[in-house]
């Protein structure tokens, strides 16, 4: 490159960068700007910080196709068919699913949906005590996995279906982490990776077996279920219905990308509004006044403090920290001309929401922020944007929006003094490397920020002296 400015590209192992994802992409950032890359051996992997390039990556969906699952097994595995869902699918095929799933995250069927939401958050908040010593993370995966489970497999059932339903999203959850864990050793394998592999396909076969199960007795019932899954086995066009391999796809790939994201999402509001005293008290005058919030889905008011205190989390600590794309065709991104296709390409909203020039003060938690600014789609993208903007995420707002009150009624978090808060990145979700360990008293106990350690006061949030 004679005469020409050399390209943004790390000289960094891939194996390197997955051992700590957090910090590489803020070391990326800092170094080479808006578009970075990492060559390691022949392969290389190209970054996006900037809305520009987000936008480009994100709004041609025939020139960057999804890839979300790193390990798609044999063409007919369990594990294939296992992920088979909206965020492994292109092409045709994604345009088809997506109307066919489209029905049960309508605002129409999320309204449907609020009854339950609103029982299993007021049962979670009320099976914990004054002086109580929780791991708030843990409270909220446990919490989502029974909202997660309920909505998809669950609602209007029986107590066995329910038990199911939650026996088969334990078993969802735990595929998920193992898709996670081998991550980036299926383009460096070794014998650990294949040890793991082999137990990722035999463990596909086992959850493939009990979603069917679930499906055969949908299709043998009265097929009028309320929940996620009743609606899809029901839903047809003139092609006919969803395949087996895709209702069980869609069913495992809808679980994984809603459960953990919520609940991470809520463990770091949470986190945010116990660490900010001010922000936690204007919140309790406001829910005084108005009250739980309940309004008709997509109505909320876009410039309530609860909606900005949602917002902001999801901006500053947003549960999915990067994601990422395959070209299809060679493409030029910025100074990356005839990028040879199938390269994997990777987006950072973590990243992005930290630009200065769209946020001032970007690690101030700051829901003020939201009545002076309006963010683009490319700006401001904590679930997506573009023609794949996550089809859940109506759906993922409304259980955060109604469980924060229920969660903090008549009830102050303190994080326990002195804990480390930090966050690390698995796979692609900004996961709380220790848990957060928090304790919980009656409201009359006040609300006051603790001094913690790690890397989340400080590094990625600028918390109250």
């Amino acid at each position: 490159m004679d005469g020409q400015t050399p390209l943004p590209l790390a000289n960094l192992r891939l194996a390197d960068l997955q051992a700590d994802v957090l910090g590489g992409l803020l070391k990326l950032h800092e170094q080479f700007g808006p578009v970075a890359g990492v060559q390691d051996g022949a392969l290389r992997v190209l970054f996006s910080f900037d809305p520009l390039y987000n936008k480009q990556m994100l709004s041609d969906v025939q020139a960057f196709n999804a890839r979300f699952f790193a390990i798609r097994g044999p063409k007919r595995s369990s594990q294939r068919r296992v992920t088979c869902g909206l965020l492994a699918m292109n092409g045709d095929q994604w345009k088809r699913n997506r109307r066919m799933v489209k029905e049960p995250f309508s605002l129409r069927q999320i309204a449907s949906y609020k009854p339950t939401i609103a029982r299993l958050a007021e049962e979670t908040a009320s099976s914990w005590t004054d002086g109580q010593a929780i791991d708030l993370n843990e409270e909220m995966t446990r919490y989502l996995l029974r909202v997660t489970s309920t909505i998809l497999f669950g609602m209007d059932e029986s107590p066995e279906e329910r038990n199911l339903a939650y026996e088969v999203g334990e078993q969802i959850a735990e595929w998920a982490l193992l898709n996670h864990q081998l991550g980036v050793g299926a383009l460096v394998p070794d014998t650990a990776f294949n040890e793991g592999y082999e137990r990722l396909l035999a463990f596909s076969e086992q959850l493939e077996s009990q979603v069917m199960r679930l499906i055969t007795r949908r299709r043998e019932g009265a097929g009028d279920g309320n929940d996620v899954l009743s609606i899809l086995v029901r839903s047809h066009d003139d092609q006919g219905g969803l395949t087996d391999e895709e209702l069980v796809g869609q069913s495992c790939v809808l679980f994984g990308a809603a459960h953990m994201t919520t609940a991470h999402s809520l463990t770091w509001t949470l986190t945010l509004l116990a660490q900010h005293p001010e922000v936690r008290r204007a919140l309790d005058e406001h829910y005084a006044k108005a009250g739980a919030a309940d309004e008709e889905p997509g109505r909320a008011d876009p410039n309530s403090l609860p909606e900005r205190v949602i917002r902001e989390g999801m901006r500053l600590l947003p549960a999915s920290s990067y994601s990422q794309r395959i070209n299809t065709e060679p493409v030029d991104f910025g100074p990356f001309k005839q990028v040879p296709r199938g390269t994997p390409m990777v987006f950072s909203p973590l990243i992005t929401h930290r630009l200065e020039r769209l946020y001032p003060n970007p690690k101030r938690f700051d829901p003020d922020r939201w009545l002076t600014i309006k963010p683009s789609a490319y700006e401001y993208l904590p679930m997506g944007a573009g023609p794949r903007l996550c089809i859940g995420g109506p759906l993922a707002m409304e259980v955060i929006r109604m469980s924060i009150p229920r969660l903090l009624a008549g009830r102050t978090f303190r994080v326990e003094p002195g804990s480390d808060v930090s966050a690390e990145i698995r796979s692609t979700m900004l996961h709380p490397t220790h848990g957060v360990p928090m304790t919980l008293h009656d409201i009359g106990v006040g609300h006051e920020a603790s001094s913690i350690r790690g890397n989340v006061p400080g590094e990625l949030v600028e918390m109250p002296s």
